[in-house]
């Protein structure tokens, strides 16, 4: 992360990071350096765009209208802010559609008038584009044709001198659009491709043009979407595989002996997919050597520990022997993330594996959906090897239920094909397994709650509480466990999409809830948070309920008090293993690291709403 006191750095981190397509990470490096310059136009801008390639629209064009009033009438914001009138009319009513396309022409226009006054053929040719394209959108052909072609007559006067990667790929998308829109698909299909070449690196630039692509080729006459086909997407690639085995298995599974031939099977595998991006854990073998393949080929790798880092160098790449540690801390090192799961190792558990799995895959599947690409799988394992909970071979079929095309490499196949030295002395057994298991967990607490006096209590407890006993009654979200405590309600679900989907049910059954006939003050609201994780499932010695518990339930608790009232907030856990399971009904918005109650450090944090 830049530091703070160098808003130009952190600039250029966030501009970098949404080119790769990692609007999260572009809005935390804005974020962290506007708590020092709250002012700095470029980063209110740069967090703005993060917010609007991340799916929140409405967040982002609340930034930008706020720019606008304080007299920034720029190009750049002007067409930001268009752009996310834009976004807003593609999930809106029929009426609302109209109203936010018309907006984004006319902020659009306005932007391209001044580009072009000024003579900043950057800009004009950005503005002006995406003028004809919201008026190809809003029906308007003619209009759109019309400054189609002028901005292709603008955009064949060449590249500036001294253009930069950046402004030559967006003239050659701009060059390609123009003559989408103008019916002209074999120029755009050369265009396209010209730009496509340019993108290397550039994958959220890559998704942005193609999203816009299909957009118009959905109201455009005889538009051949074959004529974008270059701006196909590659792949994010979600990993998993054995570890090399321990000295003295006494039935290999993946001997040493075996690495070259492993290593050369998923070299062929990776080298087909050409991934633009990499999530999975970092054990001795397969994984290290998808970790990497990957870097090698000039992909992102993106590591997901189930546990701190030098715990698990001692569970799970030490006892391998020879270079695996080293080559261990250097993944990490190399690495564009690393995504710590959980603080502590449940010993004897697979429950804290199994989390690990599902955040890899939710986090797969999140990036994939930001940069408009197709997520894949690989494994390298031995499908006739007995496999246990939270190992490869789970994590294959969670892959398969979710219907996440997976490329294998059959170790067993391998094994079959070479000689294996003998084996050494096997390590002790571990421990006896205690009981963690995943859940989801919600926490809310009443707004106002202490504020009440004593005869406004029963109203709080028989017309509030009372309306939550009616709506778990009735609800098909089930849970599993429920408390209540003066102020505040825990409830533990199996599922976190169905956790995400109660929350809101219960955030839309207080905004409608009538107050005033509980004598309740108007103000009165919840703050819902959402977060999962494995949790340790017992039985209350002292009341003889059952109990979850556990630093997980501890996280959870502490995003409730910063979450604002009337509002769902989640952890990004909780986003991706929802994500990992599908999600249907939930919108997840990123909100950015914020700081926990009771100095707990910062978390990633996302705000849950209904689907579109």
């Amino acid at each position: 992360m830049p530091e703070p006191a160098n808003p130009q750095s952190a600039v250029e981190a966030a501009e970098r990071m949404l080119h790769r397509g990692e609007p999260l990470l572009a809005f935390n490096a804005a974020q962290e350096t506007l708590r020092a310059f709250p002012g700095h136009l470029r980063l209110r801008q740069l967090q703005a765009l993060a917010l609007a390639r991340s799916g929140d629209a409405a967040r982002a064009g609340a930034l930008l209208q706020a720019l606008v009033d304080e007299g920034h009438g720029d190009a750049e914001t002007l067409g930001m802010l268009a752009r996310t009138h834009k976004d807003l009319a593609q999930a809106a009513e029929a009426g609302q559609r109209s109203r936010h396309l018309e907006a984004a022409m006319r902020l659009y226009e306005r932007a391209w008038r001044d580009a072009v006054g000024r003579g900043a053929s950057d800009d004009a040719l950005y503005a002006g584009i995406n003028a004809a394209a919201a008026a190809a959108l809003s029906g308007d052909l003619a209009r759109a044709k019309a400054i189609a072609a002028e901005v292709r007559d603008l955009g064949r006067r060449g590249d500036a001198p001294g253009a930069d990667a950046s402004a030559r790929y967006w003239r050659e998308a701009t060059l390609g659009e123009a003559a989408f829109i103008l019916g002209e698909n074999a120029a755009a299909a050369a265009h396209y491709a010209a730009a496509a070449k340019l993108a290397e690196g550039r994958a959220g630039d890559l998704g942005s043009t193609r999203r816009q692509a299909r957009l118009l080729a959905a109201c455009l006459p005889g538009a051949d979407p074959s004529a974008y086909s270059a701006l196909a997407a590659a792949p994010v690639l979600v990993f998993t595989g054995h570890m090399v085995d321990a000295p003295g298995r006494p039935n290999p599974r993946f001997p040493a002996a075996l690495e070259p031939a492993v290593r050369e099977a998923l070299r062929s595998r990776i080298a087909a997919i050409r991934p633009v991006a990499a999530y999975g854990s970092a054990a001795c073998g397969a994984d290290l050597l998808c970790l990497e393949l990957v870097r090698e080929m000039g992909g992102e790798t993106h590591v997901v520990l189930p546990f701190p880092a030098r715990e698990f160098r001692d569970a799970s790449v030490d006892f391998a022997g020879g270079d695996w540690g080293e080559r261990f801390e250097r993944s990490l090192a190399a690495a564009d993330s690393v995504t710590v799961t959980s603080d502590h190792r449940a010993s004897g558990s697979t429950a804290t594996y199994e989390y690990s799995n599902l955040v890899v895959t939710g986090m797969g599947r999140l990036r994939a959906r930001l940069l408009d690409a197709p997520l894949r799988g690989l494994a390298a394992w031995d499908p006739a090897a007995a496999g246990a909970a939270g190992g490869a071979a789970s994590l294959v079929s969670l892959w398969e239920a979710r219907g996440i095309a997976t490329d294998r490499v059959d170790i067993g196949e391998l094994r079959g094909t070479k000689s294996v030295p003998p084996a050494t002395p096997a390590p002790a057994a571990p421990a006896p397994a205690v009981r963690h298991e995943m859940r989801a967990m919600l926490f809310a607490d009443a707004v106002g709650y202490s504020q009440l006096a004593e005869d406004q209590i029963p109203g709080y407890i028989t017309g509030f509480l009372g309306t939550v006993a009616q709506l778990n009654a009735r609800t098909a979200h089930r849970f599993e466990h429920v408390e209540t405590a003066g102020d505040g309600l825990y409830m533990v679900f199996r599922d976190a999409a169905d956790a995400g989907r109660y929350a809101l049910e219960l955030n839309a059954m207080v905004a409608a809830f009538d107050r005033k006939a509980c004598g309740l003050p108007p103000e009165f609201s919840l703050r819902i948070a959402l977060h999962c994780g494995p949790v340790h499932c017992a039985r209350d010695p002292i009341t003889g309920l059952p109990i979850y518990t556990g630093p997980h339930t501890s996280r959870a608790a502490r995003i409730e008090p910063i979450t604002p009232p009337g509002q769902v907030y989640a952890s990004s856990a909780f986003a991706a293993v929802a994500a990992a399971g599908g999600a249907d009904g939930l919108q997840m918005n990123y909100v950015g690291r914020i700081p926990l109650a009771k100095g707990y450090g910062t978390l990633g944090l996302y705000h849950v709403l209904p689907a579109h």
